[in-house]
C-alpha cells in the first residue's frame, strides 16, 4: 500500500519510491460521496483457514448523517491502482452498540482485535506487530468518534441511513447514486398545501363549499395535501367506527368536489388521528409514478396519549423524489410556547415510517396545520392601524412566537415560510370576519401555517380565504412548484449496464475464474445436413484448481438440439488448459427448431460456462445459415422470386416473418420439380417411397439433391427415384407446422370427400395447391400400380396430418389412412371433378396424368 500523509500506514515499513500516481486515499475516496470524509485508513488482515486475506479499514464520517462508521474493504493487489479493485466486505456503524475489543494475547508477529455491532457479532482482525503505533492511533480515533456519538441526547435518533448505500445489498445502488447526474432530470410538479381548523363544525352540504379554498391556483395542481384539525368527533361517534368513517367520507367527498375542475383526481391516501386528518389527492395520470405511500401519526395532548393534539404524516416517493407531508395540531394558549416546541420535537422524533424513514429522510417536506403559535405583543404596544394593511402584518409578525422560536433554534430548524400578506387567521366569531368579541377577546394570531424544507422548492402563493366563515379559523393554502428528481430511463439503462459490469468485475476478480480463448464461436456458413465443428480452449490462471461445467438453461439442456458440447464438464489444474469441441448439426430432427430460433434471434445459441464458486461466462454461438427448401413452409417458399441458394439468413428471416396473404407463385417450384421428376420416371418409381419408420435415414446422395433443388438447377436430377421420393417426404414433413394445419382435427372427423373438401378450401393457397397436386400424383402412381395404396396412405397420412396431440388417439393411424384414401384411392367415389381439382387439375386416372404432364 502506498502512503497517504500520516493517515495511511503500510505493514513492515515498506514504502514504494515516490511516483506521480494517485495515493491510496485518493483511490479509496472515489468509493464515497462528496459529503463523506475518510478520517483514517488502517491496513489489517483476516485469517480464513490456511489463507491470509488483506483488509483495508476506512474510518469515515458523514456530514449529512452526522455519524461515523468503519467500512472494511478487500482488495486484489498491492499497490491499489483502481477503485474497481476494492470490494466492500463489511460495514460497522459506530453507534451506542459498537465495540472495538483489543485482545491481550499476542505473539512476535501479530496482534488482533474484534469489531462488533448490534447486527454482527465480534469479527476478528489482525495487524502486524510493527504497525503497533499506527494501530494505537487508529483505535484512539475510533474511541474519540464513539464518545462523540454517546454524548448525543439518548432520545436523539442517530442517522446511519447513508450506510445503506455501502452494505452488500446496496453496492450497485451506491454506484448508481454516485452517477445520478448522468441520468437524473428534474421535472416540475405543482403541490397545493391547505390547512384548516374546522372548530368541530360539520361539513357543509352546499355545492362545492370548499372550492374557494382548494381551487385558487391558475395551474391545476399535481398533488394536494389537505390538513384538517378539530374534526367533528362527538364522544358517541368515537365509539362507533361507522360514524367516524361517515364523517371522514363527507369531508373527503367535499374535497374531491372542490379541487381544480380542469383535471381528474383520485385519493392517494387519507390518514386520521382522532380529530386531525391529512388527505393526499393526486392527478390520476400521476398515480402510476408514485412508487410507495406510507402513513404515520404521533399522539399528543392530554397525557401525551389521547391524540386531541399531535401530528399525522404521509410519506411517498414520486419517481426518484421522496416527499413528506405533515399535518399537526400543537398545544394551544398564549403561554404554552414550550409545550408547542415539545409537541413539534415529539412529532419529529416519533414519526418513523414502516421503511425506517424519518421526516428528515425526504427530499421535500411540507409541514402544515394549526401550529397554535400566537402573537405576543409587549404590554402597551399600540398597533398602527386596522388589521388589513401590510404594515400592520409586518409589525404583528415581529412578535410572532413561531418566528421567534425558529430564530432561537427551538423548532422547525431548516424550515422556510413564505411572506405573509394576509390577516391573522385566528380567532374569529364564526359566521363573520370579525375577531373574537367574546369575554375572552383572544388576540388575533397566525395559528395556521404552511412551512417547507428541502431543495428545488419555489412558493407560488400563500394566502388565507376570508369568505369561508363557519369556523373560528380561516383556511390557509400555499402553492409550490417543486422540481422532482426523475429518472431518464434511456440514460439510466446505459449507466446501470456500466455499473453492473463494474460491480460484477469487482465481485468476480476475487472469485475462482477461468479464461476463455473466445466468447463468440462463429461456425461460418451452416448448411442443412452438413455437420461442422469448432474448437476453443479454456485456461486456468488461478492459484487453485477450478471445476467448470456448462449450465442448463430454461430449455432444460445446456445447449440447443442442433449443438453438441464435449466435454460438458471438467476440472482444470493450476496453469492448465482444456479444449472444448462444439459440433453443429442441422438435420431432419433439428431444422424446425433452428428456423424458429432464426426468426427471433441473430444467434444460434448462448452457452453458459459455470465456474464453481466463480462467475459465469457466456459464450455466443453464431454463424450464417444457408437457406434450404427443407424445413421451410409452403407459404415461405411461395414468396421467393429466385433460388433459395441466393438468399441470405436475414432475407429468409424476413420472408418467414411475413404473414401477408400475397404470394409470387401458387405452388413451390421445389415441390413441383420433385413430383415432375418422379412422374417422368414411369415404372422406375415403383416402390420408391420408403416406409414411415425409415423415412428419415438420409442416403449419401441426399446433399446433391438438396443443392439441385435449392439452385433450381437445369442439370439432370443427380440421384435416383428413391432419393427423390425421400426428399419429397421431407419437404412435406420438416416444416414446423403440418401441411394440413389448422384443420387437421376437422379432417380426421370427416367421413366423405365432399365434407373434407370444405375444410381443405380453408387452407392457404400454397398448402391447398400442394395437397391437391400431391393427391393427383399419388393417385396416378397407384392406378399405374407403382405404389402400394395402403403404404402410401399410411406414410403420407401421418405426415400431412402430423399432430402430437391427436397421435394419442387410439385410432389416429387408421383415421389418417382413411382420410388419405378419400383422395388417392381410385375406387372411392368422388364428389365431382370441380371440387377435386380445386383449380389445379381435374379428375383421376388419365386426367390426373394429363395435369401432371402439363
Amino acid at each position: 500500500m502506498d502512503t497517504v500523509g500520516d493517515n495511511v500506514h503500510v505493514p513492515n515499513g515498506t514504502y514504494p519510491a515516490p511516483v506521480a500516481a494517485r495515493t491510496t486515499k485518493d483511490i479509496v475516496k472515489e468509493r464515497f460521496k462528496e459529503d463523506e470524509t475518510i478520517e483514517y485508513l488502517f491496513e489489517a488482515y483476516q485469517i480464513k483457514g490456511p489463507e491470509y486475506t488483506n483488509r483495508l479499514l476506512a474510518l469515515v464520517s458523514s456530514k449529512s448523517g452526522g455519524t461515523f462508521a468503519i467500512i472494511a474493504f478487500s482488495y486484489l493487489r498491492t499497490p491499489l491502482t483502481s477503485v474497481n479493485e476494492l470490494i466492500i466486505n463489511k460495514v460497522f456503524a459506530i453507534d451506542h452498540n459498537f465495540q472495538l475489543r483489543q485482545d491481550s494475547k499476542s505473539s512476535i508477529t501479530t496482534q488482533q482485535f474484534d469489531l462488533s455491532t448490534a447486527e454482527d457479532g465480534p469479527i476478528k482482525y489482525y495487524y502486524y506487530a510493527t504497525e503497533g503505533d499506527h494501530y494505537e492511533e487508529f483505535v484512539a480515533k475510533v474511541i474519540s468518534f464513539k464518545s462523540t456519538m454517546v454524548q448525543h441526547d439518548p432520545e436523539t435518533v442517530l442517522n446511519f441511513r447513508w450506510l445503506n448505500d455501502y452494505r452488500q445489498i446496496g453496492e450497485v445502488k451506491q454506484e448508481l447514486k454516485k452517477r445520478e447526474s448522468e441520468y437524473i432530470v428534474y421535472k416540475d410538479i405543482i403541490i397545493y398545501c391547505a390547512t384548516w381548523n374546522v372548530n368541530n363544525k360539520t361539513c357543509s352540504d352546499s355545492s362545492n363549499p370548499l372550492r374557494p379554498w382548494l381551487a385558487c391556483s391558475e395551474q391545476p395542481p399535481d398533488i394536494y395535501a389537505i390538513g384538517l384539525q378539530e374534526l367533528d368527533t362527538p364522544t358517541k361517534a368515537m365509539l362507533n367506527s361507522t360514524q367516524v368513517q361517515a364523517i371522514e367520507k363527507q369531508w373527503i367527498d367535499n374535497m374531491m368536489d372542490s379541487v381544480h375542475p380542469d383535471v381528474e383526481y383520485e385519493i392517494l391516501m387519507s390518514h386520521r388521528l382522532v380529530a386531525t386528518m391529512l388527505t393526499v389527492i393526486v392527478r390520476k395520470q400521476l398515480r402510476q409514478h408514485i412508487i410507495r405511500c406510507r402513513p404515520k401519526s404521533v399522539a399528543r395532548g392530554i397525557f401525551n396519549t389521547l391524540g386531541n393534539k399531535g401530528g399525522v404524516a404521509i410519506s411517498l416517493q414520486l419517481n426518484e423524489g421522496n416527499i413528506c407531508f405533515v399535518n399537526s395540531h400543537l398545544a394551544a394558549h398564549m403561554g404554552y410556547v414550550e409545550e408547542r416546541n415539545q409537541d413539534y420535537n415529539a412529532i419529529v422524533e416519533g414519526i418513523r415510517f414502516d421503511d425506517g424513514r424519518t421526516i428528515s429522510d425526504h427530499d421535500h417536506i411540507f409541514w402544515l396545520g394549526d401550529l397554535n403559535y400566537r402573537i405576543q405583543e409587549p404590554p402597551g404596544q399600540q398597533r398602527p392601524g386596522a388589521l388589513s394593511d401590510v404594515q400592520t402584518y409586518e409589525l404583528l409578525l415581529q412578535y410572532d412566537q413561531l418566528r421567534q422560536e425558529m430564530r432561537r433554534g427551538k423548532c422547525f430548524e431548516g424550515y422556510t415560510e413564505g411572506e405573509i400578506k394576509f390577516r391573522p387567521t385566528y380567532k374569529y366569531d364564526p359566521g363573520t370576519d370579525n375577531y373574537d368579541s367574546s369575554e375572552k377577546q383572544r388576540a388575533p394570531a397566525y395559528c395556521d401555517r404552511v412551512l417547507w424544507k428541502g431543495t428545488r422548492i419555489e412558493q407560488l402563493a400563500y394566502n388565507s380565504i376570508m369568505e369561508i366563515r363557519q369556523s373560528d379559523h380561516k383556511p390557509v393554502y400555499a402553492v409550490f412548484r417543486v422540481k422532482i428528481k426523475t429518472r431518464d430511463e434511456v440514460k439510466y439503462k446505459r449507466v446501470q449496464e456500466e455499473v453492473l459490469k463494474a460491480v460484477d468485475k469487482r465481485e468476480n476478480d476475487n472469485q475462482p475464474q477461468i479464461n476463455v480463448e473466445k466468447t463468440v464461436i462463429d461456425f461460418g456458413t451452416v448448411r442443412f445436413n452438413e455437420p461442422s465443428t469448432r474448437d476453443f480452449n479454456v485456461y486456468n490462471n488461478c492459484p487453485l484448481p477450478v471445476d467448470f461445467s456448462f449450465k442448463e438453461k430454461d430449455i432444460h439442456a445446456i445447449c440447443e438440439p442442433w449443438l453438441h458440447v464435449d466435454p460438458r464438464q471438467d476440472s482444470l489444474l493450476i496453469d492448465s488448459a482444456r479444449s472444448i469441441r462444439l459440433k453443429m448439426n442441422v438435420n431432419v430432427r433439428t431444422i424446425a427448431g433452428l428456423l424458429r430460433k432464426i426468426r427471433d434471434s441473430d444467434n444460434f445459441d448462448i452457452l453458459i460456462l459455470d465456474v464453481e464458486n466463480g462467475r459465469d461466462i457466456f459464450i455466443t454461438v453464431t454463424g450464417n445459415y444457408q437457406p434450404s427448401c427443407f424445413g421451410l413452409s409452403m407459404e415461405t417458399m411461395c414468396r421467393t422470386d429466385r433460388p433459395l441458394s441466393e438468399y441470405s439468413q436475414d432475407q429468409i428471416k424476413q420472408l418467414m416473418n411475413n404473414e401477408s396473404p400475397e404470394y409470387r407463385v401458387t405452388m413451390p417450384r421445389e415441390f413441383f420439380l420433385l413430383i415432375d421428376y418422379l412422374y417422368r420416371q414411369g415404372s422406375r418409381q415403383e416402390g420408391a417411397f420408403p416406409s414411415y419408420d425409415s423415412r428419415l435415414s438420409l442416403g449419401a446422395q441426399f446433399n446433391s439433391v438438396r443443392d439441385w433443388l435449392d439452385t433450381w438447377s437445369d442439370e439432370p436430377f443427380p440421384a435416383n427415384a428413391e432419393t427423390a421420393a425421400q426428399a419429397l417426404l421431407l419437404l412435406l414433413e420438416l416444416p414446423e407446422q403440418a401441411l394440413l394445419e389448422p384443420v387437421i382435427e376437422n379432417l380426421l372427423e370427416c367421413t366423405n370427400k365432399s365434407q373434407a373438401m370444405d375444410y381443405i378450401s380453408l387452407l392457404s393457397p400454397p398448402k391447398r395447391n400442394v395437397f391437391m397436386h400431391l393427391c393427383m400424383f399419388l393417385r396416378a402412381g397407384i392406378e399405374s400400380q407403382y405404389y402400394d395404396l395402403h403404404q402410401v396412405a399410411s406414410t403420407f397420412g401421418r405426415i400431412l396430418l402430423r399432430s402430437n396431440e391427436r397421435a394419442a388417439w387410439m385410432d389416429y393411424h387408421s383415421r389418417c389412412i382413411q382420410f388419405m384414401r378419400l383422395f388417392i384411392d381410385t375406387d372411392v367415389e368422388t364428389m365431382g371433378n370441380s371440387n377435386e381439382g380445386a383449380g389445379t387439375g381435374t379428375g383421376s386416372g388419365s386426367g390426373a396424368r394429363a395435369g401432371l404432364q402439363a
